[in-house]
């Protein structure tokens, strides 16, 4: 049984899809999704209908909640369905995730609803941001830390000496790939897999690839952007 990771897809399905064919993954194996799906790409949907048809035709499937998952929520919860219909089609551009009239397709609803804040295995913690280490009474209780925490950082005591792997926080190829060869406590997963194209920020050759590792061999396998438009 091989155990892979994968960071941050933000509407990248064609991206996945490839990711997934070139790690050949069975039905023996376990995967692990960090979170944010949806937002910035433009098939957010589509990543999440993938997502839940790779459950359905039984794989083992684990999905973490991402920031962009819970501000979905909260922006549904909180705000007047004007403010939240802006929000969702014009900042977030993710009207793909609702009906005609406004409303969240309840299948997408569901789905983000039952996402884990994290997951504790043998020798590895996954979370989408962090955890509060600074409050260890909070530690495993404040998902907004969970969701929203830059940079991760590590605790050996509370994190019991495990290995911490997260996305959420956009890393250069070669921080990634050091992390993982010195077998760093904290190892990042997300290359900015969405962002294919000039960027104001960050160098665009040295991101825009879907990153995904493989716990027991730990070996990284990387799917450049490969969407259109």
């Amino acid at each position: 049984m091989k155990r892979f990771v994968i960071g941050d897809i933000h509407g990248c399905l064609s991206t996945l899809k490839a990711l997934i064919e070139k790690i050949a993954l069975s039905k023996n194996d376990q995967i692990y999704f960090l979170g944010d799906y949806i937002d910035k790409g433009k098939d957010g949907a589509g990543v999440v209908d993938f997502v839940m048809q790779l459950q359905q035709e039984n794989y083992k499937v684990f999905a973490l909640r991402g920031n962009h998952e819970e501000n979905f929520l909260y922006a549904y919860k909180n705000y007047n369905p004007k403010t939240f219909v802006k929000f969702i089609r014009t900042i977030n551009k993710s009207g793909d995730l609702l009906e005609d009239d406004g409303l969240p397709k309840q299948k997408y609803l569901n789905f983000f609803q039952k996402l884990d804040y994290f997951f504790e295995l043998d020798n590895f913690w996954l979370v989408h941001g962090g955890f509060n280490v600074a409050q260890p009474e909070k530690c495993f209780t404040d998902t907004i830390t969970m969701v929203e925490k830059k940079p991760a950082e590590y605790h050996e005591e509370l994190l019991k000496g495990k290995t911490l792997i997260h996305g959420h926080q956009i890393h250069y190829l070669e921080k990634i790939t050091t992390a993982i060869e010195n077998k760093a406590k904290i190892i990042p997963l997300d290359n900015g897999c969405v962002h294919n194209v000039r960027h104001k920020i960050y160098d665009v050759t040295k991101i825009g690839q879907l990153a995904c590792l493989e716990l027991n061999s730990f070996e990284l396998f990387l799917q450049k952007n490969i969407e259109e438009g």
